[in-house]
């Protein structure tokens, strides 16, 4: 039943983000399945991310579920956010399952919108190789367009997130064991 449910809604997402002429390709790289060594959410207490700017927008490089992707850092998201054509590929790549489908939810989204949206379950979001995220719940846009977006579901997870623009590097600092 979810298997119909994901397909019918990624069909239908994509035939309406269809209609967009202003169409970005999406980059994906398969990362090997070997997992990185286990960690809660960080490597270490103190975690240099690089990242690279266009245009002011902060970028960094990720793997979701083992694929590698570019999401821009944002503080304004309140989770992370993903376009219906990266949805559809971590699918057919088996990396999305059907298990992953959490079902529909209403987002409000800058323009003070309100837009119906499929979430989803991404098992393992590792930033930079270093920074390991389990179970991270993701918004699933039908804008073919929407960019990645890595908000405050993944940086809540970390005690403090610095922005070093002269290193052009995130510094994440772990949450203490209490």
């Amino acid at each position: 039943m979810s298997r119909i449910l994901l397909t019918g809604a990624v069909a239908v997402l994509m035939a309406t983000a269809a209609c967009s002429s202003n169409k970005r390709v999406p980059v994906y790289s398969d990362v090997s399945d070997e997992q990185p060594e286990e960690v809660e959410v960080m490597a270490a207490d103190e975690v240099l991310v690089p990242f690279r700017v266009e245009n002011g927008v902060k970028y960094l490089n990720v793997t979701v579920n083992g694929v590698g992707l570019e999401m821009i850092f944002d503080t304004g998201c309140s989770g992370a956010l993903i376009s219906v054509a990266e949805a559809n590929y971590l699918y057919q790549k088996g990396k999305l399952t059907d298990d992953d489908i959490l079902g529909m939810a209403h987002s409000q989204i800058a323009d003070g919108s309100v837009v119906e949206n499929m979430v989803i379950n991404l098992r393992e979001l590792v930033i930079h190789d270093q920074i390991v995220c389990r179970d991270v719940q993701a918004t699933v846009s039908g804008n073919i367009n929407a960019p990645l977006l890595l908000g405050n579901a993944v940086l809540d997870r970390a005690a403090t997130v610095t922005i070093d623009n002269e290193r052009e590097c995130l510094i994440f600092t772990a949450k203490s064991d209490e």
